[in-house]
């Protein structure tokens, strides 16, 4: 008892790595089931945890299965992780094409962990005690602000969010859409959508109609202010141009809204 005490209380410092046929995997998350502690992985897939001999390490990651392993003598790991599989019924199905939103949140239900560790929304907190109102500092928020860990779980929170937004982008300016528009096919189809690609506000604000005449302008090369991704949000929905077809009289002065053509004999 008293030896696994004494080996109990010597940390490691360890430090690995997460791929994927030789490819990195940034963003998975390596938990200890022991301390509750986490890690997230780098752009290069690297990470470090403190852990002791015999604690257990949870590596997952978004559309992977999990890897397991129980720390013996390691001075450094190396987690290979393999895709998972996933029937029908797991997923829901939406024109053919899975849901960006249902996804989205599933992602966020998988890991919820990250958007308590990088929460520093609740950084100043409002305390009363003996009748008194005081705004006080978070401890908790403070270490989620400043430490690595609080760093890396906001990191993955906007990869999530960015997989997110392109997703949503993916489900409007489709392929098939863009091809049966423009006529389009192979490399040239995949040059015109990698070039004229729109932005994820455009596309949340807009109709069919306005996604079809968005590429019809941009075979013609038109460009308009409101197709710069600098434009305001208000731009950006005004594709829809309405014509007034005036009402031609006798003395041929517009005057109304109805048009009514005159014959001369």
């Amino acid at each position: 008892m008293i030896c696994l005490g004494i080996e109990r209380a010597v940390a490691q410092g360890m430090s690995g790595s997460v791929s994927h046929n030789n490819s990195p995997l940034s963003g998975a998350i390596i938990r200890n089931t022991e301390t509750n502690k986490i890690a997230i992985s780098d752009i290069d897939g690297k990470f470090q945890i403190t852990a002791f001999k015999g604690d257990t390490l949870v590596t997952s990651f978004v559309g992977y299965k999990s890897d397991t392993l129980i720390l013996q003598n390691q001075t450094s790991l190396s987690v290979y992780l393999q895709p998972a599989t996933q029937s029908l019924t797991e997923v829901v199905i939406k024109g053919n094409r899975l849901d960006p939103l249902v996804i989205f949140r599933k992602n966020q239900q998988d890991y919820k962990q990250i958007y308590r560790i990088g929460d520093n929304s609740r950084l100043f907190n409002v305390g009363g005690g003996l009748g008194r109102v005081g705004v006080g500092i978070s401890i908790d928020a403070l270490y989620s602000t400043f430490s690595k860990e609080g760093k890396d779980a906001r990191r993955l929170q906007r990869v999530l969010l960015n997989d997110y937004h392109n997703s949503v982008v993916d489900n409007r300016f489709t392929r098939s859409l863009v091809s049966k528009v423009t006529g389009y096919k192979g490399q040239q189809l995949e040059d015109f959508m990698m070039d004229n690609r729109p932005s994820y506000e455009f596309v949340q604000a807009s109709t069919e109609y306005d996604i079809i005449a968005y590429i019809k302008r941009k075979i013609g090369g038109i460009a308009l202010q409101s197709d710069n991704p600098s434009a305001t949000k208000t731009e950006e929905k005004g594709f829809k141009i309405k014509f007034k077809m005036p009402n031609i009289q006798p003395n041929n002065r517009p005057t109304g809204t109805n048009f009514t053509p005159r014959i001369r004999p």
